[in-house]
């Protein structure tokens, strides 16, 4: 079986080639591969949901091994969104079975003329499978029936009724270790590319897969792995994610001299009923239900899922995390945790961005279209949004859509995105990334929460994040190891047997982040995109510290990159 090959599947034709990568593109994987790929091969003044935009999965260089967390999967795509480059990034089952198999990266292109499909690919094989029969079903039902007692070997990406109905806020399903759809690619719209390509469906069986990698050397890999998993499991920050998750920071941010937590479309940034959606109280409840962290990925060590039961023990979903609880829960003023917990699941099945739906949401709530917290008028929405009612599909289609449908000037949204729960006012950082990042409104790109410094700092901060996270997201790692560039380069040196260190991946990163910006100046994107809305720089989310507003001057977000 040949190993690191770039697998090309034409939907028109229904052909399937496999090429082994250009040395060019050897040290390229995840983030990074996806977006050279797509600056050469996909015209980016093209419309998004065009047979010929390109969809990449791309799982991350250290795919395949044992280092920890190294499963995670880009799927990177021009986004019906933002029209720019989107890279969504998933973790779950997909990107190690992927890699095992020696693939680098599949292209999906075209459009099928004939109904519904389903990549297979296996030890034996890649081949397109019709799929009208699972035409309409949701992801839950689809991973049951795709995945079911084989999670050991198999893993599955899907589409729900949102991606059939090409949402711009629709998520690709990944199979976690459980066998569930909990794991979602998910920012930027990606389960609309893939509906557009009447791609229903991919379904990865790595049973008889090469267990040994050529080039890499095993013992000083080894011993990577082993000085990694230990300074991943001795960091503070893990043991907080290991015991409540990411819901954990909500104590954290809705504090009184913190005020970060998004309430009420974002208007305030505390919320009196947090505890009853925070990490502590989640702990709580899963004390006598059942409940347990988990990992997200086979051989990930943090395990910061949170297994969340109902009262009578039966599973209700496995990532209730930070942004989802609070796009759906304080920014809707929805509670408590068991409310939050059953829309999480729907927007699983359904397969939606839950960061997206919850700005969208909490727009039509500022536009009278339901009252702020009315769980079961929101809960009936999202079923609308299955049903494809022209209601659903306005909320479906994302922030900014919704906000022009209801006529609402106060966007929550930069690039077409919604934003995430990170309070750029009060976290002035995160509005430097959310502003700067190609990637539009994305916490992931660049997170920084320092406080208390000055602006040329938290640009300095933002940058260099930017780039980190650009270095963890294209190695396939979990941005919760906090891995150094001096851990990545460890890990490349030996998988590849090739000379690298710190400065080669920050060089490398550079590189991949100036081509998503050519792709989006070619999209038509200039200065003017890299810009927070209007209402964060003029309305104050009032703090004991005083009014906050973002207010760092628009030539420094001008020098970021320059």
């Amino acid at each position: 079986m040949e190993l690191d090959r770039i697998v090309r599947v034409d939907m028109t034709t229904g052909t399937i080639s496999e090429t082994p990568a250009p040395e060019s593109l050897r040290l390229l994987g995840g983030r990074a591969l996806g977006a050279s790929l797509l600056l050469q091969e996909t015209d980016p003044a093209i419309h998004p949901l065009h047979r010929d935009a390109v969809l990449y999965i791309c799982p991350g260089l250290l795919g395949g091994t044992a280092a920890t967390t190294s499963g995670r999967t880009s799927f990177v795509f021009k986004s019906p969104l933002t029209g720019g480059i989107k890279e969504a990034n998933v973790g779950g089952q997909l990107g190690h079975r992927l890699a095992r198999l020696g693939i680098k990266a599949i292209a999906v292109t075209g459009a099928s003329p004939s109904g519904w499909q389903q990549l297979e690919i296996t030890a034996s094989g890649i081949r397109l499978l019709p799929a009208d029969h699972l035409a309409g079903r949701s992801n839950y039902d689809l991973h049951r029936e795709l995945v079911g007692e084989a999670a050991a070997t198999r893993a599955a990406a899907t589409i729900g009724p949102a991606g059939e109905l090409r949402l711009a806020a629709a998520s690709v399903a990944v199979t976690d270790p459980e066998g569930r759809p909990t794991r979602h690619a998910a920012r930027g719209g990606p389960g609309a590319v893939m509906g557009a390509k009447g791609l229903k469906a991919i379904v990865v069986d790595d049973a008889g897969a090469p267990r040994s990698i050529p080039g890499l050397r095993r013992d000083e890999y080894r011993q990577h792995v082993t000085r990694f998993s230990r300074l991943v499991l001795e960091d503070p920050r893990t043991h907080n994610l290991s015991k409540t998750g990411t819901a954990g920071v909500v104590r954290f941010v809705n504090r009184d001299n913190i005020q970060s937590m998004p309430t009420r479309n974002h208007r305030l940034g505390t919320w009196e009923h947090a505890h009853s959606i925070s990490g502590q109280y989640i702990e709580e409840l899963g004390q006598s239900r059942g409940g347990k962290m988990l990992p997200c990925m086979a051989g990930c060590i943090i395990k910061c899922a949170i297994l969340f039961n109902d009262e009578h023990g039966n599973h209700v979903t496995t990532a209730l995390e930070f942004e989802t609880i609070a796009l759906l829960g304080s920014n809707l003023e929805i509670g408590p945790a068991d409310a939050v917990a059953e829309l999480d699941r729907l927007c699983d099945d359904i397969g939606l961005d839950t960061i997206e739906v919850g700005n969208a949401i909490g727009v039509a709530m500022e536009a009278g279209v339901l009252p702020w917290g009315d769980w079961q008028r929101t809960r009936d929405l999202l079923e609308e949004i299955r049903q494809g009612t022209v209601l659903g599909r306005i909320i479906g289609n994302g922030t900014v859509h919704t906000a022009r449908t209801f006529g609402i000037d106060r966007v929550p949204a930069v690039k077409g995105q919604g934003l995430p729960a990170w309070e750029p006012r009060t976290l002035k950082g995160m509005g430097v990334t959310y502003a700067t990042s190609p990637q539009g409104a994305d916490h992931t790109a660049g997170m920084v929460t320092a406080r208390s410094v000055n602006a040329e700092t938290l640009v300095k901060q933002s940058r260099h994040e930017q780039l980190v996270m650009m270095a963890i997201d294209s190695a396939g790692l979990c941005q919760f190891t906090n891995a150094l560039p001096a851990d990545i380069a460890a890990f490349i040196s030996a998988r590849f047997d090739t000379p690298c260190d710190d400065e080669t991946v920050l060089r490398a990163a550079r590189a991949a982040i100036e081509s998503e910006r050519e792709f989006n100046r070619r999209a038509g994107f200039t200065a003017a995109d890299d810009r927070l809305p209007r209402w964060l720089l003029e309305e104050p989310l009032h703090t004991p510290d005083g009014p906050a507003i973002f207010d760092l001057p628009q030539q420094l977000l001008d020098s970021v990159w320059s």
